[in-house]
């Protein structure tokens, strides 16, 4: 029983010593404020499929983009590919990823809607990626022909010239989902939130969801990060699947600096991972300001 108590009270004097987050308003809410956001990241995926392993990194950029007028509820977000995609360590040369890749290349750079939450809703570039398709389709033919042609032609038309097509096709983005998770919400008063939320594991099948509870730990970490983290079960009683999410914001604008997302498929023995890594990362240094919490 002492032991307990002297635990306690060691928890409760190092939480002390730490710098508490800034939530907004007595909704305490971590808000969306992405009018900084200029970063390179590092994305890992990690797919496990009994004693498969197969480790997938790209890196890639986001930044916010200017809008023609002053508004809070959305905003307009760019990605850019940076870097090549490493197999296990080593570029991409098998030829069924080639057509797959140069099918993905013209969707970047792609800009999106993000809302308030930080979730994305919508694409922002269609005429860009019709403009696009046009001046590298010849290109696209000398390099590949026949059946590879027509198969890379009907992917990008299919997808081009149908939005809903194409949001459906980008749906299926792990980095996209994980990244813009709506995570930006207000919490209780016990720092926590319920949700239901939905994750592509399985490509070209039905997303799954899971009911999952959102929580904030309202002292910072020893990183001076602010953590968020979701866990949860899938809908389907009929499946065993596990979701969990560790995010790591900035406490200054609430940026993600770096996250990791587990999808475990137990009945399928199949297990994603993906993590995401702030490629400028830094020292927090907290700026002044004052916490609801105090």
């Amino acid at each position: 029983m002492n032991d307990s108590n002297n635990n306690n009270e060691a928890q409760k004097d190092n939480n002390e010593k730490k710098q508490q987050v800034r939530f907004i308003s007595q909704d305490y809410i971590l808000p969306f404020r992405p009018f900084e956001l200029n970063h390179k990241y590092a994305v890992t995926y990690t797919i496990e499929k009994g004693d498969t392993i197969q480790v997938l990194e790209q890196n890639f950029s986001i930044r916010r983009l200017r809008p023609d007028t002053s508004q809070s509820d959305y905003h307009f977000i760019q990605i850019d590919k940076i870097s090549d995609l490493l197999i296990n360590g080593e570029p991409v040369d098998k030829r069924a990823y080639t057509v797959a890749e140069k099918t993905a290349a013209l969707l970047y750079p792609l800009r999106v809607v993000v809302n308030e939450y930080g979730k994305w809703i919508d694409i922002s570039s269609y005429h860009k990626l019709k403009d696009r398709w046009e001046k590298q389709r010849e290109d696209i033919r000398e390099m590949f022909s026949g059946k590879t042609f027509d198969l890379i032609t009907k992917n990008i038309e299919n997808a081009i010239n149908d939005n809903a097509v194409l949001v459906k096709l980008l749906s299926g983005n792990w980095f996209l989902r994980a990244y813009f998770n709506g995570i930006h919400r207000a919490y209780t008063r016990s720092f926590e939130t319920e949700r239901k939320l939905f994750f592509p594991a399985i490509a070209g099948a039905e997303e799954l969801e899971f009911s999952i509870v959102q929580k904030v730990n309202p002292y910072l970490n020893d990183d001076n990060l602010i953590e968020v983290t979701q866990t949860g079960e899938t809908e389907n009683e009929n499946l065993e699947e596990q979701y969990f999410a560790q995010y790591c914001l900035n406490p200054n604008n609430y940026i993600i600096e770096n996250l990791m997302l587990e999808c475990n498929l137990v009945d399928m023995n199949r297990r994603i991972n993906v993590q995401v890594r702030n490629l400028n990362e830094s020292p927090i240094i907290m700026d002044s300001g004052i916490s609801v919490l105090v």
